[in-house]
């Protein structure tokens, strides 16, 4: 438990609705003849529901006749009762409410133009004290039998894929995020991807869930813009010896979201929308779902999206080797971070055929400050037109926020307050290691703003959002935050920040690190959060948010991250996101076959690469790598990915006129692959013959391909399909 958590249960509790984890009752559908009840029709799914003491389902996916709910609807909060149900069009709404003053509202969709099913779900506090809902849990359950460890009938051979990380970022290359029927009903979910140390919790947690058995699948998604939330699947104990498959719904998940989690008296929160989607094929089919359908909310790649190819001045940069925190020495940045030194990298962009200059730590006047140094490097819009007119390129910035950063600029009305009104003051011999702005306070974000719009102003192309991990509460009540701040005032300040950016300067790209942990092999903030238009109830701005996500810190070691198997998350990311990842990637890690270079091309949108190989061979299959990708950028930056498998990757034409395959080999020995792909499920035109670059012998049946590619060990080999 960390401080955060600790503080959180600390908190009066005057309040409480408990999580009943006794078993639940299954009288048959509609036995009782006092039951109001209502059904909902699409052509995939037909969703009855009754009412009385309990709210009764029954959920049939109609192609299959497959029961996906059957029975009470599981609430785990104490004395829910049902009083009303209202039909309006293709919706039903009951509510309901418990004796210490929790009213529920809940919402069903099923819209015959869709092929999904939704639900939506508000508490309210109608009592006068604070309501604890941090144990509260409620979906739709499925009833099983269980024999010798499996699952009878027809839901045997069904599994649970989580997306987008079926692989995680700190994963290797036996973790998969894969799980049968019986791991969710009987153990716990083991993951790395929210803490740097296992943690167990007996909800399996995800952005969505591909449920399939390999021919008929079931997405499970959530999508909360407003909040911290995931898609939950868990478990219930039934009578009989059975057990209670519980999906959809809402639940809080160590302690998220904060909001829904810890009601005021009057306060109403409104959960995210779950939905439930049937597809056709295995899991991989959810993850092309699940992408359709986010990129249909608007969290997909931009139309024509182009971004500068980065060179980081950083991985030949001897500022940023330095031990401790010297990087922020002001010596030793005018030792080593000038304005020739960045001219000598600037040469080394143009001549790799990088499209702008990327300025890690070292060029503001402090560490984070986001203030030009304009002693050390000319004025800033000087130096902008320099590059543009010297070296032909943009200029990019590393722009850390209020959790990594020397706060000596800042005024000290930014810095946190605790519960006793001290101020936190920076003890500048702990360096970095113990932030004390306040991410949320109105004085951080109208200080930052101003400090990037002057950049924006000046010609910088690009923001990098490090630096963004929450650390404290803040209990400042001139901060404009609520009191005390915790995790999701944070994020969603921290969100805030770019849309207020682009609200004036839309044309400069901005890359947002998780909310949450900053930069790290972690995840504790969906992918899409934070992305497109303020959610509901924000504050307004009309700009958009972050433009790229971050590629989970896979920058440092991209040949062992690669061989490991921890970077083949960014395969699976593809296949559930058409949202740019962001990456720079350190080239001294490489080989003859650009094996780095290619891998992060092939799965990170917005390319930035940086470091000087030793070996002039090296050298020279990355320049040579660098001008393909440059012919080629569209498919990468802004096409269509298909994965065929982990190590065969695929970029589409939107217009269905080319691809581009990348081949990978990343075991020990040379490898010859017979590559089957059919046209049309990759998005090609159907009926064309293709031609393959290179002397492959692919062969047409139909509009089914198959060929044998050779490729070195530890390499990489690239085939245009025209």
């Amino acid at each position: 438990m960390n401080r955060r958590e600790l503080m959180k249960l600390a908190a009066t509790q005057t309040a409480v609705v408990a999580c009943s984890m006794s078993p639940i009752s299954t009288p048959a559908f509609g036995q009782s003849s006092e039951r109001n009840s209502v059904t909902l029709k699409s052509e995939l799914l037909e969703l009855s529901l009754s009412w009385g003491p309990e709210l009764q389902c029954k959920l049939v996916h109609s192609p299959t006749g497959m029961v996906l709910a059957e029975g009470p609807y599981s609430y785990s909060i104490t004395g829910l009762a049902f009083t009303d149900i209202q039909q309006e069009g293709q919706s039903v709404e009951v509510q309901g409410k418990n004796e210490v003053g929790l009213q529920v509202r809940h919402r069903f969709t099923l819209n015959p133009a869709t092929p999904w099913m939704e639900e939506t779900v508000d508490f309210t506090n109608r009592s006068s004290l604070p309501l604890d809902l941090h144990g509260a849990r409620a979906g739709f359950v499925l009833p099983l039998a269980l024999e010798q460890d499996r699952v009878q009938g027809s839901w045997e051979d069904f599994r649970l894929t989580a997306i987008p990380f079926r692989r995680e970022p700190s994963g290797h290359k036996r973790q998969y995020a894969d799980f049968s029927l019986v791991q969710v009903l009987k153990s716990h979910y083991f993951s790395e991807l929210w803490s740097a140390e296992t943690t167990g919790t007996p909800a399996f947690a995800a952005e969505g869930w591909a449920w399939s058995d390999g021919k008929q699948g079931f997405l499970i998604s959530k999508y909360s813009p407003g909040g911290l939330e995931f898609a939950l699947v868990d478990r219930v104990a039934l009578p009989q010896d059975r057990v209670g498959l519980r999906w959809g719904g809402v639940g809080i998940y160590r302690g998220n979201p904060e909001h829904g989690a810890w009601l005021h008296p009057g306060e109403t929160h409104t959960f995210g929308v779950s939905r439930l989607t049937p597809f056709t094929g295995d899991w991989r089919d959810g993850y092309y779902t699940f992408r359709a359908e986010m990129d249909r909310r608007g969290m997909g790649c931009p139309q024509g999206f182009d971004p500068p190819v980065h060179w980081n001045e950083l991985y030949d940069n001897k500022l940023w080797w330095l031990p401790h925190d010297e990087q922020d020495n002001p010596e030793m940045r005018r030792k080593y971070y000038t304005l020739a030194s960045m001219k000598t990298e600037a040469a080394k962009a143009r001549d790799i055929g990088c499209q702008a200059l990327y300025m890690d730590p070292g060029w503001d006047t402090s560490f984070g400050s986001k203030i030009w140094d304009e002693e050390r490097l000319t004025p800033y819009k000087s130096f902008t037109s320099m590059l543009s007119s010297e070296f032909g390129l943009k200029s990019s910035l590393h722009t850390p926020l209020s959790g990594w950063c020397d706060p000596s600029s800042y005024p000290e009305a930014a810095h946190r307050l605790d519960r006793f009104g001290e101020r936190a003051q920076w003890d500048r011999s702990a360096g970095f290691s113990q932030p004390v702005l306040c991410g949320a306070s109105k004085q951080y974000l109208e200080t930052t703003l101003e400090r990037l719009k002057v950049l924006a102003r000046d010609g910088a192309a690009f923001f990098m959002f490090d630096g963004t991990a929450y650390h404290e509460a803040c209990w400042d009540p001139n901060h404009g935050h609520q009191v005390p701040s915790r995790l999701e005032e944070h994020c969603q300040a921290t969100c805030r920040l770019a849309r207020m950016v682009h609200a004036e300067y839309p044309h400069v790209l901005i890359e947002m690190h998780d909310p949450a942990v900053g930069g790290a092999p972690l995840r504790d903030c969906p992918i899409y959060y934070g992305y497109g238009h303020c959610p509901e109830g924000e504050q307004v701005s009309d700009g958009l948010g972050f433009d790229t996500v971050w590629a989970f810190e896979l920058m440092w070691k991209p040949m062992e991250d690669l061989l490991s198997g921890r970077a083949v998350a960014l395969y699976y990311y593809n296949l559930a996101y058409s949202l740019p990842l962001y990456i720079h990637i350190d080239l001294r890690t490489d080989n003859s076959n650009a094996l780095v270079f290619w891998w992060n091309a092939s799965t990170c949108r917005h390319l930035g690469i940086g470091g000087t190989h030793p070996d002039e061979e090296v050298r020279r299959a990355q320049k040579e790598a660098m001008t393909s990708y440059r012919r080629l950028k569209p498919y990468f930056a802004s096409g269509i990915f298909r994965g065929i498998d982990e190590q065969t990757h695929v970029h589409v034409d939107p217009g269905g006129k080319g691809a581009v395959m990348n081949c990978f080999n990343l075991d020990d020995s040379d490898a010859e692959r017979e590559i089957r792909f059919d046209a049309a499920q990759l998005g090609l035109a159907p009926g064309k013959t293709y031609q393959f670059s290179g002397n492959y012998g692919f062969e047409r049946s139909g509009d089914v391909y198959v060929g044998r590619v050779k490729i070195a060990r530890h390499g990489h080999t690239l085939i245009e399909i025209a």
